[in-house]
């Protein structure tokens, strides 16, 4: 069964769009407040992934402008943010009109000239272990999140960054390093929507599943490959747009622009290995600023 419902009170808190004060209006000027999201990642030993932002910067009508510079870096932990919370890195004041894209300076490990520089994104492990992150040139020409979102002239403008670190937090090769790919998302919130979707909960339990992940995908867009043993550095499901794991029969897929689309079902063991494809369910078509319920059983799946 499908109910359309407007989208809840945490989600809707990263979708407001208001008017400012009438110096904005007379000043050309508009405000962006820049949210943070992520999707869960596969590695069930993961506790953290801290990222750590010195400036947030956006490209628009007169080129690259500075949001916000912080005195000291924001540190976030990402896994912190899933199933649509999102943590608000900052709002302010900026030139009303069109952006194309938004970059994150970070505050992460590089080499430059030989020299290890800085340490403030990493991976923290269930033991308390910790291995680096690194993003080439991401403490110098940024890590970027390419999406179009327009500032009005005295409004306010929502936008949330996914980095659904299931796809960019990979083991780079020979190196051994870290790396985060530039595989972030970014939704002007006014676009977005949301499926809360449930199972009753001995529906999967009693069919002998540890864990199972809910995949979307653009309609029609996933072929069978998407399972396959990934190469090196690679993931599977790797078109997916986002991703939950399914606690208690529920799963949250947020931040999800308007369109239709197909969702999969893999279960997972113990050690978050993949075992299988349980099945799909097809043509769920999302409007912007609502929320899909879904109510969902196995025998449903394809």
């Amino acid at each position: 069964m499908k109910m359309l419902k407007m989208l809840s009170v945490v989600f809707l808190s990263a979708m407001i769009f208001t008017a400012c004060n009438d110096d904005n209006t007379t000043n050309g000027k508009g405000k962006a407040s820049i949210y943070i999201t992520d999707a869960p990642i596969d590695d069930d030993n993961v506790a953290a992934v801290i990222i750590s932002v010195n400036s947030v910067e956006a490209n628009g009508p007169e080129g690259w402008e500075t949001i916000d510079e912080f005195e000291e870096p924001v540190d976030i932990d990402l896994l912190s943010y899933q199933n649509g919370e999102a943590f608000l890195l900052t709002e302010n004041e900026m030139d009303a009109g069109t952006y194309s894209e938004v970059r994150l300076i970070l505050n992460i490990q590089e080499k430059v000239n030989d020299q290890i520089q800085n340490e403030g994104s990493y991976i923290e492990y269930l033991d308390g272990s910790k291995e680096p992150l690194f993003v080439p040139s991401g403490g110098q020409s940024g890590y970027k999140a390419k999406g179009e979102f327009t500032i009005p002239v005295g409004g306010v403008v929502g936008v949330t960054l996914d980095f659904d670190v299931r796809k960019a937090v990979v083991k780079a090769g020979n190196s051994g390093n870290f790396i985060l790919k530039p595989t972030i998302r970014l939704i002007a919130n006014q676009d977005a929507a949301m499926i809360n979707g449930h199972f009753e909960p001995d529906n999967l339990d009693s069919a002998g599943y540890n864990k199972v992940v809910a995949f979307a995908y653009e309609n029609d867009t996933f072929t069978e490959s998407e399972t396959n043993e990934p190469a090196e550095g690679e993931i599977r499901f790797p078109n997916a747009v986002t991703s939950s794991v399914i606690i208690g029969g529920d799963f949250t897929l947020a931040f999800m622009k308007s369109g239709t689309y197909d969702l999969y079902f893999a279960s997972y063991d113990e050690n978050g290995g993949y075992v299988e494809l349980i099945g799909s369910y097809q043509d769920v078509t999302l409007e912007a600023g609502t929320k899909l319920e879904l109510d969902l059983e196995l025998n449903l799946l394809n």
